[in-house]
This record gives structure tokens, sequence and C-alpha cells, in this order.
């Protein structure tokens, strides 16, 4: 089984990158918004090098993930310009969130960098626990429409 394509999803959102990056650097929160969080432990407060704990769930299957934060940018410091990002061990990829002001408020762009030739168990529980590599990207991709119009509506409370 080759790797996994990258996934890529965006919103307009009618909020400048400073409250938008008020709700989305929450990431106790997150779990609300994405459909396959369950939930995050960070251990201390955000920052690139920083490991966080994951739990997460697809129908019946639960795992747990660990991730480090490779980027912390808070647009207050780059002109509007933020980011975050983690790695996430065992799938060795990088899932990130980038924020761009734009004329009516912030873009934010989330991805998932391609997923290389996955291990043996992942191959073995994306099959037969999950449906398949393809099927998960496409219920991923769904899931990152979601959580990018969760963190859309979030921002507007």
């Amino acid at each position: 089984m080759a790797g996994q394509p990258p996934l890529e999803a965006s919103i307009e959102i009618a909020v400048p990158p400073a409250g938008v990056w008020a709700v989305l650097s929450d990431l106790r929160s997150m779990s609300r918004r994405s459909p396959e969080l369950v939930g995050t432990w960070m251990f201390g407060a955000p920052r690139v090098g920083r490991w966080a704990l994951h739990l997460n769930r697809r129908r019946a299957v639960v795992w747990p993930t660990l991730s480090r934060l490779t980027r912390w940018k808070d647009p207050a410091h780059d002109g509007g310009r933020g980011a975050l990002a983690f790695y996430v061990w065992p799938t060795d990829v990088e899932w990130s969130y980038e924020l761009e002001p734009s004329g009516t408020g912030t873009l934010v762009t989330e991805r998932r960098t391609a997923l290389p030739r996955p291990s043996l168990l992942i191959r073995v529980v994306a099959k037969y626990a999950m449906g398949g590599a393809d099927s998960h990207d496409v219920e991923l991709l769904d899931g990152m429409h979601r959580t990018l119009a969760a963190l859309a509506a979030d921002t507007q409370r």
C-alpha cells in the first residue's frame, strides 16, 4: 500500500485573524469541532516542541496518537498571518492550520500532509477496522470542512 495524498480545506471567516486565533489556539476546545477527535491533553502550555496526547474515534474504533507542535505563530506577530501545526505519531503526518488576512476577515486553511507508506500495524488497522485508507481520507476531508465550519461558528460567539 502506497501512502495517501495530502488533504486540504479552507474557509473565509468574517473575523480578523486575532479573533480566529483566540478560538483556534485553545487546543482543548478542538474536540468540540473535530468529528474524529475525542480529546487533547497538552503537556504544558502550547509552544513549538510541546507534546500532546490525543484520543481519536471513528465509529467503534478508538485510538491514541501523540503529537508535537511544530509551528505556533500568533498572527499578532506577523501582520495577521498565523499558523499552528503538529506532527502526529504513528502516522508521520503534519496537520496544520494557517491564517491569512483577507478582504472580509481571515482565510483559514487546514492541511494534512501526505501520509507516507504506513507501517504494517497502521495498514492492518486501516483495512480491517476503518474500512480502508481511501475511505478514511474521504471522511477526514469531510471532517476538515466540518471542523472549519464549527471554527467559524465559534468565532461568531
